[in-house]
């Protein structure tokens, strides 16, 4: 078959297929990554329910909606000013690092980071050179966003 013509231009019209390029913070490493340090530096014992990864992950991928969350977690503002979106991405992750080994299940909604997963976050902060700004935003908030507080979040509502 011939090349399809725009009469107007006398021009073939050719199609070829392209490389397209995935934003960083939706590829499968670096939400891995990303989990395993809010694990390991935001959740006590590494211990966390699927909500709150959500709202740590919201969170960290925006600086603007950070300064939300920490305006929120001080009292300045009310929870529900915050508004996370539920990404089916966190979720897909998640179930990755469990295959990986690096999270284990403790129900349907809570995630416990194992001691392989305790050792890549060790890895990753070490490393000088890998997540920066996640590292810095992990100092920010450390284990001010307690399962209380999204709760109220949640409560309060949430934008899906």
């Amino acid at each position: 078959m011939p090349d399809p013509l725009i009469p107007e231009l006398d021009v073939p019209v050719i199609f070829r297929q392209r490389p397209i390029s995935v934003p960083g913070d939706l590829r499968p490493a670096w939400r891995i990554s990303v989990i395993v340090l809010m694990l390991r530096k935001c959740c006590l014992q590494g211990r966390s329910s699927l909500r709150r990864l959500h709202v740590l992950s919201w969170a960290v991928r925006d600086a603007q909606v950070a300064n939300a969350l920490v305006r929120a977690i001080g009292g300045e503002t009310p929870p529900d000013t915050v508004l996370v979106r539920i990404e089916p991405a966190l979720n897909r992750a998640v179930d990755f690092a469990i295959g990986e080994g690096l999270l284990r299940r403790q129900s349907s909604d809570r995630v416990e980071l194992t001691a392989d997963g305790k050792d890549f976050a060790q890895d990753i902060l070490s490393n000088t050179l890998v997540l920066g700004y996640e590292k810095q935003f992990v100092e920010r908030i450390r284990f001010t966003v307690t399962e209380d507080f999204v709760k109220r979040m949640f409560e309060l509502g949430v934008s899906a």
